[in-house]
């Protein structure tokens, strides 16, 4: 449990520093890169307290202080390639594309409970097709999440799931009991498909 503080003084809970470069390069006229990195701190202030009016922080948000927000990694990168070579004097032009998103480790849940933290991750698409001439029509072959990475994007406290058939379901301080068992929202699997195009 945190302190409590006089209303005059109670100023912001969370500060976030850090930032982010992008760049893109054009090596030719068919070929197309980008890269960006982002460095962000988003953390809540060590002498936090639960509302505007200075009284002590929930027992059950304990983790809190000092520590990242929920869903605030500390690093992410992200790159893309496509590459749209010219197919001869045909007109017709191919596409060759993949972007990847890279993630540091974070924690989904609202509360920060250790249980709930995801580990870093990266996320790759991919898309291959062909173009006709004037782009009148393509046909493109895609996926999404290529190497079908498993993460969730948040876990939960499962409902009336504490691990215990008898109320109370929490400790002496409100905390979950020590059989709780949690719940996630994954992210989605492996995606597929193709997409077909024409203007008239």
């Amino acid at each position: 449990t945190t302190g409590a503080c006089p209303m005059a003084d109670v100023t912001y809970g969370v500060r976030a520093q850090g930032f982010e470069l992008e760049t893109v390069l054009n090596p030719s006229p068919d070929l197309r890169i980008t890269a960006g990195l982002t460095h962000s701190k988003t953390k809540y202030r060590n002498d936090l307290v639960g509302t505007t009016t200075g009284a002590p922080l929930d027992p059950a948000l304990r983790m809190l202080p000092g520590n990242f927000m929920s869903n605030a990694p500390e690093y992410v990168v992200t790159a893309s390639m496509a590459w749209t070579p010219q197919l001869g004097s045909s007109g017709m032009s191919a596409l060759f594309y993949v972007d990847t998103r890279m993630s540091s480790d974070y924690n989904t849940g609202s509360d920060l409970f250790l249980q709930k933290a995801q580990d870093g991750f990266a996320i790759v698409n991919a898309r291959v097709g062909l173009r006709g001439p004037d782009s009148k029509w393509s046909i493109e072959v895609w996926a999404q999440n290529l190497f079908d990475v498993d993460y969730a994007q948040v876990a939960f406290n499962s409902p009336f799931q504490s691990g215990t058939t008898s109320a109370p379901f929490t400790d002496a301080n409100g905390y979950p009991g020590g059989r709780q068992i949690f719940s996630q929202f994954l992210a989605e699997p492996r995606t597929f498909g193709v997409t077909l195009r024409g203007k008239f």
